[in-house]
């Protein structure tokens, strides 16, 4: 628990009764926000994941207690530093893991979560990451290297491979071509490259998800599988609040006993 500091701001945010009311320490902006063509509304805040600490209790009586350091989801509001949270969407931090670390990590944990739950077992399968370097890509080659797949990471720069290597991948390449298929998990993020083309397995299964719908990409299945095959072609758009944010708090668990890094993703910091 956090000591609490008095904001002015505090006593004027609205506040419904399954909500609290949180002192906002960092934020994480939104890759999708930030390459929409049209123009955010002024004060529009750039992200879902709102970390802080809990100013007042949801007046229902459950939930994050005042003092508490929470993260949570701030989905269709306005920037400011006093914010409301539903208590459905605020999981408690553990003790060692920093406001910086929550909001970056939320969506782009249970994005990777969920990604890897989506194709089943790992173990001693082989696993393809694009742009394994950065952001969920990292998180990926993490994820499914802990369950025993053999993986492989595509990396923009040989600078990179060191990095994607002590993660656990077993191979670490920098074009797609030097990639010794077939895989039976292909995840694909490079917008439009279509990176994992030609390398799936017979009955494996293509992930394509985060920048490539943004950016308005055309594809053909049988550019990925080079003609007839028993394989699957699957589209993952992450959904905002739902309950499975315990997934969450387990996770940031495995971080603060140092079993995952969860290393990569950034934050933006919003001083107390």
């Amino acid at each position: 628990m956090t000591e609490i500091q008095t904001h002015p701001q505090d006593q004027s945010v609205a506040q419904a009764e399954d909500e609290i009311v949180i002192a906002v320490r960092a934020i994480a902006p939104e890759h999708a926000e930030t390459i929409k063509a049209e123009p955010l509304p002024e004060g529009w805040l750039t992200g879902w994941d709102v970390a802080g600490v809990v100013m007042r209790a949801a007046p229902e009586g459950f939930g994050p207690k005042p003092g508490d350091r929470v993260v949570g989801v701030a989905t269709g509001t306005e920037w400011a530093s006093c914010m409301a949270l539903s208590t459905e969407y605020a999981v408690v931090l553990p003790d060692h893991v920093s406001f910086e670390q929550a909001a970056a990590l939320r969506v782009a944990v249970l994005t990777a979560l969920r990604l890897v739950r989506s194709a089943g077992t790992m173990a001693g399968r082989r696993v393809l990451v694009t742009g394994a370097e950065q952001g969920i890509g990292r998180l990926l080659v993490e994820l499914a290297a802990t369950l025993r797949a053999e993986v492989t990471g595509i990396v923009g720069r040989a600078s990179e491979a060191g990095q994607v290597a002590e993660l656990g991948a077993t191979h670490v390449v920098c074009d797609a071509t030097e990639a010794e298929g077939a895989f039976d998990v292909v995840y694909d993020a490079v917008a439009g490259s279509t990176a994992g083309a030609g390398l799936v397995a017979d009955g494996g299964v293509v992930f394509l998800y985060e920048s490539f719908a943004a950016n308005g990409a055309d594809t053909s299945f049988f550019r990925f599988f080079g003609g007839p095959a028993q394989a699957g072609l699957r589209h993952f758009v992450f959904r905002t609040a739902t309950p499975e944010d315990r997934e969450l708090a387990q996770l940031l668990d495995l971080l603060t006993v140092g079993e995952l890094s969860f290393g990569g993703v950034g934050a933006t910091v919003q001083p107390a």
